[in-house]
């Protein structure tokens, strides 16, 4: 189905790239680059464009939250969550202080290059098929946005049906319908690679920033059981 629609926008946008999506890759003209889906939700870029066109000044503090299931690894927690602060505060990541709970959950803080703190809370303890649950908050002099609506415990759908069998129905991209939210952004993300030489370049230069953050966590957890001990 996500290969199905990323080739309906790869032709319907005549783009000669050939793109084939695998896992958390996509693949370009014979060559893997990695996707980074939650760039291109909605919720954060819109969170992006508060934090740096002066809407929000005297940011302090970004606050993640995120739970999934068992099936999720908890470093591919790890890495979603330090790339949204990285994406949404348009600075890299200077220092992480990791405590982790064997492989089900973690907390971290990391510092910014700017001085703004982001505290990280992640955990893949809910049971199998599970909806994730996630929240980021950024805390600023001229108040608090967030990307739910204020008490949200779960994520909100757009459509209901109680029947026989309770469904629900959310469509966010009307070139993509029948994608839940994660696999329109997936779809998204490929189709913006496959187009931009430039974007894909970034991508791995990304992924390799990322990949020494986990390597820094590893670290940081490993010394704290040391210490623990």
């Amino acid at each position: 189905m996500l290969q199905e629609k990323l080739n309906l926008l790869l032709e319907k946008y005549a783009v000669t790239a050939t793109a084939e999506i695998s896992g958390d890759t996509v693949a370009i003209d014979n060559t893997a680059y990695p996707l980074m889906p939650h760039r291109f939700e909605r919720r954060f870029a819109e969170l992006r464009k508060m934090m740096n066109d002066g809407t929000l000044t005297g940011i302090s503090t970004i606050r993640c939250g995120h739970v999934t299931s068992a099936d999720v690894s908890l470093e591919t927690l790890i890495r979603r969550e330090l790339d949204i602060c990285r994406y949404l505060s348009m600075h890299e990541v200077a220092s992480v202080m990791a405590f982790a709970n064997g492989k089900s959950a973690a907390n971290m803080i990391a510092v910014l290059d700017n001085g703004v703190q982001c505290t990280i809370e992640v955990a893949n303890t809910l049971p199998k098929g599970a909806v994730p649950i996630d929240k980021h908050e950024v805390i600023s002099a001229r108040g608090l946005v967030c990307d739910r609506v204020v008490d949200t415990q779960i994520p909100q759908q757009s459509i209901y049906l109680y029947a026989d069998e309770n469904e629900a129905y959310t469509d966010v991209d009307f070139e993509l319908y029948g994608l839940n939210a994660d696999d329109v952004a997936k779809v998204r993300a490929a189709f913006a690679l496959a187009k931009d030489a430039l974007l894909r370049e970034a991508a791995l230069s990304d992924d390799k920033a990322l990949n020494h953050l986990l390597d820094c966590v590893r670290t940081s957890i490993s010394e704290c059981r040391k210490v623990s001990v």
